[in-house]
């Protein structure tokens, strides 16, 4: 009786432990797991491109003012994100351990305009919408949670715009995004003795591919004014993949079934409404404002199938809330070969307090953003920097909620991303 009830803990225990596997599958660095890298333009001035617009990167952005693009352009950008994220960890008392986690991913994107007539223009984005890079220090104490976990995504958008008059611009854009992800989870900790060896360590690889688009608006309402609103569509990304054991003991004594095996889950991506101003007080400055609704609230769950180590779906809570961002940023062109660009932005956090876990270690963020633009002929090049804080983060009501969280709180998690992207107008 005794040995078959300690079946039944060891079972619950890894099942809820490979049912958090892809509780949030996707770095960067804006709040939840969405990214905002999509140009090095676009970086400086704190996405402040959606009534703006003005290069190819706006496909990204507000597609529906790349009716303001004369011609064939195209744009290639690479970012580089540094960040650091460090969590103070409450084991045993007042003791206190430090861990943290040092990672730097590129973040490239690609985009092409052409301008079929006078009515109809056509564009193309590559760029990454989602994504995440988180590694921590072996067996560490919320190794149960998490060690590593990569998702890296890839949207291809094609886009058709119209030119309705002098004033009004829309656009539609559907989206295919495909997405690979690897996580690891140190399972030492929950070996037992009397399965007479070590559990080890669980990894996750799955892989997906999910549908969705947007329909974006575009206002020049005169020299000085514009405005851009656009709506991204919420996606379902199909996961399929495998889950490996470093000790795959198959079936032990105690009715537990450790064995490799198949995976597959779905997950609800949120949809997004994104408006902006802009204002040119004059021909060489303009000044622009964002915000932006995001309805995390879509991701509650994450429900995954094994056959190992059950056979049956398993939920991993989330139940995150809306949530808002908010932006503004400079452009300022003082020669005509040079333009100088600096932006803030504040992101409130989606997460359940009661449900975080260590995949996105952050209570909201700000950025400081700064860039420079620089021109020569049919060349652009653009450089930017940006700095992002993460605010501090509690686990104290997650950990005793969540599986494998502990009592503790992050400690100056911040990050340093660089952005350079080249253009060329035919």
């Amino acid at each position: 009786m005794i040995r078959s009830r300690l079946g039944v803990r060891i079972l619950c225990t890894l099942c809820a432990v490979c049912s958090l596997s892809f509780s949030a599958p996707s770095s960067a660095r804006a709040e939840g797991f969405a990214l905002m890298e999509n140009s090095a333009r676009g970086m400086s001035l704190a996405g402040g491109i959606v009534a703006r617009g003005g290069d190819p990167s706006a496909v990204a952005y507000n597609p529906a003012a790349i009716t303001r693009l004369s011609g064939t352009q195209f744009q290639a950008n690479m970012a580089l994100s540094m960040f650091y994220w460090g969590i103070d960890t409450r084991v045993g008392g007042n003791q206190s351990n430090s861990h943290c986690s040092h990672q730097t991913w590129p973040i490239p994107s690609f985009y092409f305009t052409h301008q079929i007539n006078d009515k109809f223009w056509f564009g193309f984005g590559s760029y990454t919408r989602f994504g995440l890079g988180v590694k921590y220090p072996h067996n560490w104490p919320g190794g149960v949670n998490l060690h590593s976990v990569k998702l890296i995504t890839q949207s291809l958008t094609p886009t058709l715009a119209y030119k309705i008059n002098d004033v009004f611009s829309v656009a539609a854009s559907p989206e295919i995004m495909w997405a690979t992800m690897q996580m690891r989870k140190n399972l030492g900790v929950l070996s037992m003795p009397y399965l007479g060896t070590d559990i080890g360590d669980v990894n996750i690889n799955g892989h997906g591919v999910s549908y969705g688009g947007n329909v974006s608006v575009h206002a020049q309402l005169n020299d000085q004014w514009a405005m851009g609103l656009t709506y991204r569509a919420p996606m379902r990304l199909k996961v399929h993949g495998k889950s490996r054991y470093d000790m795959a003991l198959g079936p032990t004594p105690l009715g537990v079934n450790l064995t490799n095996s198949k995976l597959r889950g779905t997950m609800y991506l949120p949809d997004s409404f994104s408006f902006g101003v802009m204002y040119k007080p004059m021909e060489n400055l303009s000044l622009e404002a964002d915000a932006t609704y995001t309805m995390w609230s879509r991701f509650k769950t994450f429900n995954m199938y094994m056959k190992s180590p059950v056979n049956e779906m398993l939920p991993s809570e989330k139940r995150w809330k809306n949530s808002w961002t908010f932006g503004i940023s400079a452009e300022y062109q003082p020669l005509d070969w040079m333009a100088l660009r600096a932006g803030f932005m504040y992101e409130m956090s989606p997460q359940n307090y009661g449900n975080s876990d260590y995949m996105v270690p952050s209570n909201g963020r700000n950025y400081y953003t700064a860039g420079i633009g620089f021109f020569y002929g049919n060349w652009t090049l653009d450089l930017a920097y940006m700095y992002i804080h993460n605010h501090v983060l509690d686990y104290t009501e997650s950990s005793a909620k969540t599986l494998g969280v502990v009592p503790g709180r992050t400690t100056h998690p911040h990050a340093h991303n660089f952005g350079i992207g080249i253009g060329y107008k035919f």
